[in-house]
């Protein structure tokens, strides 16, 4: 018990981003900093007003520091880890872990879980050629086709991989990770749709991608960016788009295929260079364009998709509905009040 509360107590903490001194003073000091450090090395549990204290601090029912943690999650494929801080990246790795709890929760309640089987025969990746094949194999296996993917975090809950959007600054884009046999990945909920799905496709790349133990970081970030394009745009589909070869390109046909796939024009572009259709030099003169123009913050052109990751909110609103869980229990589940829920949740057959 003691060794379960502390482990908990700690998850909760580090969800919140707080050291034992800013908890200690949430609690209004009720829990001293000494006393917090004590339970999380599990040398004592919290009394009954102290435990009060410590879980309204935390935001958290008193509940929760006793319910065993059953998922461990394995190392994390930050995009940009030397500019967060490690409070940062510890709150983002404790989220995603209270969020696979509340998941596989769920997911042993409906007696639904999803298994994740990878679509690749060789996943072996050391050169770009080998993840243009490999994007084109996952499309291939899972019967994508050549269309736009509408809706990608659908298709991949889909194929069992757990989706999670998080709240937190801007030095974060999405990360991926397992949890032994499930894959995992989350990205910035505050990001505009365009870069959450380059982010999620750049994502599975590290997922499903075997890249060659002799690629250093940078070579393993730029094979995963060069997946994601692959399995966003493919080959055929920007060639019939723009062609084998072009000096310039309007505008307008770049905000074509930006509207159709779901994939920014500065992300077509650098596709265009690293399929040969342009020269280093048009990428280069395009770069200064969106530096001139400020389209990094907001460049031109229109994508009306959606994207949500939907499976763990339908698996307990299934569950509401048919009985097998109270709303109390779903309400917690879903991180929402009890009053909120009961809003949300309507009967109509």
């Amino acid at each position: 018990m003691l060794a379960n509360f502390a482990e908990r107590l700690k998850s909760a903490r580090k969800m919140s981003g707080f050291s034992m001194a800013i908890l200690a003073d949430k609690t209004g000091n009720a829990v001293t900093k000494q006393a917090i450090s004590k339970y999380e090395k599990g040398m004592m549990n919290p009394g009954g007003d102290a435990l009060v204290a410590l879980s309204r601090a935390l935001d958290v029912k008193s509940d929760y520091f006793f319910r065993p943690q059953k998922v461990s999650l394995g190392e994390l494929e930050f995009r940009k880890k030397s500019r967060l801080g490690r409070k940062e990246e510890e709150r983002i790795k404790y989220r995603i872990l209270e969020f696979l709890e509340r998941y596989l929760e769920i997911e042993e309640i409906s007696s639904d879980k999803a298994i994740f089987i990878s679509p690749l025969s060789d996943p072996h990746v050391r050169k770009p050629e080998d993840a243009e094949k490999a994007a084109l194999e996952v499309r291939r296996k899972w019967k994508l086709g050549e269309a736009p993917i509408s809706n990608l975090m659908e298709v991949l809950e889909d194929k069992g991989i757990r989706i999670h959007e998080i709240e937190t600054n801007d030095n974060f884009n999405g990360i991926s990770a397992w949890a032994d046999d499930i894959p995992v990945i989350a990205v910035r909920h505050q990001d505009d749709l365009l870069r959450k799905r380059f982010t999620i496709s750049h994502e599975l790349g590290h997922i499903l991608l075997n890249i060659h133990q002799n690629c250093d970081q940078r070579s393993r970030e730029k094979l995963c960016h060069i997946f994601a394009g692959a399995f966003l745009l493919p080959e055929k589909v920007i060639k019939a788009e723009i062609g084998e070869r072009r000096s310039k390109i309007a505008l307008w046909e770049l905000k074509k295929i930006k509207g159709i796939y779901g994939i920014s024009i500065q992300a077509v572009m650098a596709r265009a260079r690293h399929l040969g259709i342009i020269s280093d030099h048009t990428y280069r003169n395009f770069c200064i364009t969106v530096n001139s123009q400020g389209w990094k913050i907001n460049e031109p052109g229109e994508y009306l998709g959606k994207e949500h990751a939907n499976r763990f909110d339908q698996l307990v609103y299934r569950a509401a509905a048919e009985e097998i869980i109270t709303f109390s229990r779903a309400a917690e589940l879903l991180n929402l009040p009890l009053s909120e829920f009961r809003r949300a949740f309507q009967i109509v057959s």
